[in-house]
C-alpha cells in the first residue's frame, strides 16, 4: 500500500497524541484526582508499592514512573503530573512502535481512531479499555511484521508477540474479544481459511492465558457484570429501551464514523467477492455491540459507557485500514479523511466543553479545604445539601481525592473530606470522634492516621467535624 494514503492519518495520530499529552500535563489534577485513579495513586504512595486489582497485571506499566518517583520522595505535585502523563506515554510508545519500528502504518491508523471515541474518558486516565485500544493493534502489528531471515530478529519478534498478548490479555476481560478478533481476522482470507503461524501462536497463547485466569479466579467486580437468566431475558426483550441503548442513541453521531468504516469494508469485500471475510467482519461487530448493550443494560455515566463502546472503533477500523483504505481513490479517500478530521475536532472540543465540570469540582474542594484549615480543622464530613457539586461523580473516592489535592501544597496542608448523605448516622463516636481515625473509602472505611505515609500526608490528632452552610452563604463547622 502506498504510505502516502495513510500519511494524513499518521500525522493526525501524532498531533492527537501530542495534544493529549499537553492536556494530560496541564489538567493532571482533573484526570488523576477522580475515583479509581486517585485510589491507585493513593495506594502507591501510602504503601510505596504498585496496586494490581482484579488480576489486571498490565496496570504495572502505568505505575512504573510514579512508583520510581515515590521511592525518590518526589513532591506530590509532580507525582500527579507523572501519573497523568504515564498513560499517554504508553499509548504514544505503542503508536511509534507500530508506525515506525514495525512499519505497520495501517495499524497505527487504527490507533488514531481511538481519539474519536474518548471524550469523557479523558478524565478517567486509568481507563483500561483506552490502553487496550493500543495494546491490541500492536499485537496485530506484530503478527503482520516480517523480521526477515535473521535468526535473532525472528526470535525477538516471537518474544514480543507473546509479551504484547500478555499485556493485552491482563489489562481488561474484554481483551478476549480483541484477541479472538485478531485470530479470526488473520485466519480468514477472502473466500477461504488459511494456515497462519502467528494466528496459531496467538490462539494457543489465549488458551493458556485463559487457563491461568481461571486458576487465579475472577473478581467480584468482573462477575457483577455477568447477566443472570432473568436479566438476560429482560435485556433481550426490551433491547431498544435499555439505558445502554439510550446512551448509544444519544451519541449516535459519535459512533456513526466506525459504522461508516465498517460498511465501507463490507462493500469492499463484496466487490472483491471475499465472502468469508465479509461474513466474519460483518457479524463480529454487531455481535459485540449486542453483547455490550445487554451486559451493560442498566447503563452508566458517560465515562463508563464510552469505555463500553470504544472497541467498536477497533472492530471497524482494522478491516477498513488493512483491506479497504488502499482501494479508495480521489474524492472518496479525502471525504473519509475529512470526516475523520471533523470527528477528531469534535472529540477534542467535547473534552474542552467538559473541562469546567472537573475544574470547578476541584476548585470547590480547594475552597472548602482553605476554610477548614483557617479554622484549624483537617478532617471533615460534608453532606449533599452542603456541597451538592461534590456528589456529581461517584462519591466513594473523595476522601482520597481531597487528600491528594490538598497535600500537594505540603504534607501539613492535608485535608480529608468524607462525603455522607444528609441523613447519615451521626452517633458513631468511634469513627467521628476518634482522633486516630482516618475515614477512607466506604468499603474500607477505617484507617489509622499513623499508618499514612507521613512524607506525603499529615493529619493532626483530631476528630471529624461537619461542614454546614452558614447564614451569610459561606461555610461553618459543627461537631458531630
Amino acid at each position: 500500500m502506498n504510505t502516502n494514503t495513510l500519511k494524513p492519518y499518521l500525522i493526525a495520530g501524532h498531533l492527537a497524541l501530542l495534544a493529549m499529552l499537553a492536556l494530560a500535563l496541564w489538567f493532571a489534577e482533573e484526570r488523576v484526582l477522580l475515583i479509581d485513579s486517585a485510589y491507585q495513586l493513593f495506594h502507591d504512595i501510602n504503601h510505596e508499592s504498585m496496586l494490581i486489582n482484579d488480576n489486571r497485571f498490565s496496570m504495572v506499566l502505568s505505575q512504573l514512573l510514579p512508583w520510581l518517583l515515590i521511592k525518590l520522595h518526589v513532591p506530590l505535585r509532580w507525582l500527579i503530573v507523572a501519573y497523568s502523563a504515564s498513560f499517554v506515554f504508553i499509548a504514544y510508545a505503542s503508536f511509534l512502535l507500530a508506525a515506525h519500528v514495525l512499519r505497520q502504518p495501517k495499524v497505527a491508523a487504527v490507533m488514531a481512531l481511538t481519539f474519536l471515541g474518548m471524550c469523557s474518558t479523558f478524565f478517567h486516565c486509568i481507563s483500561e479499555t483506552f490502553q487496550l485500544m493500543f495494546f491490541a493493534p500492536l499485537l496485530y502489528a506484530l503478527t503482520q511484521f516480517d523480521p526477515g531471515s535473521v535468526r535473532w530478529r525472528r526470535t525477538l519478534r516471537w518474544m514480543a508477540l507473546v509479551l504484547v498478548e500478555v499485556l493485552a490479555f491482563f489489562i481488561h476481560p474484554v481483551s478476549v474479544f480483541f484477541i479472538l478478533y485478531i485470530i479470526g481476522f488473520r485466519l480468514v482470507d477472502g473466500r477461504r481459511l488459511r494456515r497462519d503461524t502467528p494466528a496459531i501462536v496467538v490462539a494457543v497463547g489465549l488458551v493458556l492465558l485463559s487457563s491461568v485466569r481461571l486458576m487465579l479466579g475472577q473478581s467480584g467486580h468482573d462477575e457483577s457484570f455477568m447477566p443472570t437468566g432473568d436479566t438476560l431475558h429482560y435485556a433481550l426483550t426490551h433491547f431498544f429501551s435499555l439505558h445502554s441503548m439510550g446512551y448509544f442513541r444519544t451519541w449516535f453521531l459519535i459512533y456513526l464514523f466506525p459504522l461508516v468504516l465498517w460498511v465501507l469494508a463490507l462493500v469492499g469485500y463484496a466487490r472483491r467477492r471475499q465472502w468469508l471475510k465479509m461474513a466474519f467482519v460483518g457479524l463480529y461487530l454487531p455481535a459485540f455491540f449486542v453483547m455490550s448493550v445487554v451486559v451493560y443494560w442498566e447503563g452508566d455515566g458517560s465515562i463508563g459507557m464510552e469505555r463500553t463502546y470504544l472497541p467498536l472503533y477497533f472492530f471497524a477500523g482494522l478491516p477498513f485500514f488493512v483491506d479497504e483504505a488502499e482501494h479508495l481513490r480521489g474524492w472518496r479517500r479525502w471525504t473519509v479523511f475529512g470526516y475523520f478530521t471533523v470527528m477528531l475536532g469534535i472529540a477534542f472540543t467535547r473534552i474542552g466543553m467538559d473541562m469546567h465540570i472537573y475544574t470547578n469540582r476541584l476548585e470547590e474542594i480547594k475552597h472548602i479545604a482553605a476554610h477548614s484549615r483557617s479554622e484549624g480543622q483537617h478532617k471533615l464530613i460534608v453532606t449533599r445539601s452542603t456541597a451538592e457539586q461534590l456528589f456529581r461523580f461517584n462519591i466513594w473516592g473523595l476522601a482520597l481525592e481531597s487528600m491528594l489535592l490538598t497535600a500537594r501544597d505540603g504534607a501539613d496542608q492535608t485535608v480529608t473530606i468524607y462525603l455522607e448523605e444528609d441523613d447519615f448516622d451521626r452517633s458513631n463516636a468511634d469513627f467521628y470522634d476518634n482522633p486516630e481515625v482516618y475515614m477512607s473509602v466506604n468499603w474500607w472505611k477505617r484507617w489509622e492516621v499513623k499508618d499514612l505515609n507521613h512524607n506525603y500526608f499529615q493529619l493532626p490528632a483530631q476528630g471529624y467535624e461537619e461542614l454546614v452552610r452558614a447564614d451569610e452563604g459561606g461555610y461553618s463547622l459543627k461537631g458531630l
